[in-house]
């Protein structure tokens, strides 16, 4: 049987010591570019594979993180685990996910199992444990997490996030400039998500100098199906319909499935628009107009300043706001 190739095998054969090698393998800073690319190149050659139980025994980490994500089944969280997965990896560290179903005791019970795990930290994709009273319970785990997409409702919590307010804030603004009322519907009252993108909405009432009638706001699940069933209430009861606002993508194409349902034709009678930008916005039968949210800068940057805070023991806050950008199409 071939003997175990070590950082000590590495050492001798490039005649540099054991800690220089660690450094080279570990993206440590210390050791030359040209010293590095020494290493990785014979670490590869020999098929090197680091213990990663010693290592995390040596040195009370294990390289990995915990990833919850809200529903496995919205394509919404696709961009997000690849951002995640792949810059990880630049910084050796792997990734546990676990899906939370949109439900904050089964997000809660998907902490307690990462914990359990002895994950180095923690990213919280749309999370529900976003609220003072989740966090006491976040605290206890007692590894550093970050929110992903969706920022907490304190000021001590950390999270990368899209600058909701300014973008639906431009959005609305375009739309009001058609000159109808225009109606939202937006994401569930209780997600910090749905509270900017209605302050953005007031705003761009604000800036056109026109009156925010609150009347034509509705706080709904981010579903096709709420989509479409609260469209056809709407429509039932008698409510003229000329622009809508959806707080995401899968309520927008909800809205118009509905509308074609009942002969409204999507933009000759009503104009829709949306939030997200998700894969199948473009491909729709009349394409989407939405706001493109940096999904996967998001969670690239999310897992860099996580992992550097972890590295690095720091207590800084990291409390970012990336810009989003307007996608016009056929819809509005």
């Amino acid at each position: 049987m071939a003997s175990r190739i070590t950082l000590k095998t590495l050492s001798e054969r490039l005649g540099i010591s054991q800690m220089a090698v660690s450094k080279a393998i570990n993206g440590k800073p210390g050791v030359s570019e040209d010293t590095r690319s020494r290493v990785l190149a014979l670490a590869e050659e020999l098929n090197y594979r680091p213990n990663r139980i010693a290592q995390s025994l040596r040195l009370s980490e294990t390289k990995t993180l915990g990833l919850v994500i809200a529903d496995s089944t919205m394509s919404l969280f696709a961009p997000i685990i690849d951002g995640v997965e792949k810059t990880a990896a630049e910084y050796g560290y792997q990734i546990i996910l676990v899906n939370a179903r949109s439900n904050a005791v089964e997000e809660q019970k998907a902490v307690r199992t990462l914990v359990g795990k002895r994950i180095d930290g923690m990213l919280l994709a749309a999370s529900m444990l976003t609220d003072r009273k989740h966090k006491k319970f976040l605290a206890e785990a007692a590894v550093p997490y970050l929110y992903l997409v969706r920022r907490c409702n304190y000021k001590d919590g950390d999270y990368v996030v899209s600058d909701n307010v300014a973008s639906c804030r431009e959005m609305v603004g375009y739309l009001l400039d058609k000159g109808a009322p225009v109606h939202f519907l937006n994401l569930p009252a209780e997600l910090t998500t749905a509270g900017d993108r209605l302050l953005g909405y007031k705003q761009a009432f604000e800036d056109k100098g026109r009156p925010c009638d609150e009347r034509l706001v509705y706080n709904i699940k981010p579903t096709i199906s709420a989509g479409y069933e609260k469209t056809k209430r709407l429509l039932d009861g008698g409510e003229n319909l000329h622009t809508v606002f959806c707080g995401c993508d899968m309520i927008a194409v909800g809205v118009m499935q509905a509308l074609r349902e009942r002969g409204l034709s999507v933009p000759k009678d009503v104009w829709v628009a949306s939030h997200d930008d998700i894969e199948m916005a473009q491909h729709l039968g009349v394409p989407l107009t939405t706001i493109r949210a940096p999904l996967y800068d998001i969670a690239a940057l999310g897992t860099r300043e996580l992992i550097e805070k972890i590295q690095s023991g720091s207590g800084k806050r990291i409390r970012i706001a990336l810009p989003s950008s307007p996608v016009f199409r056929d819809s509005a």
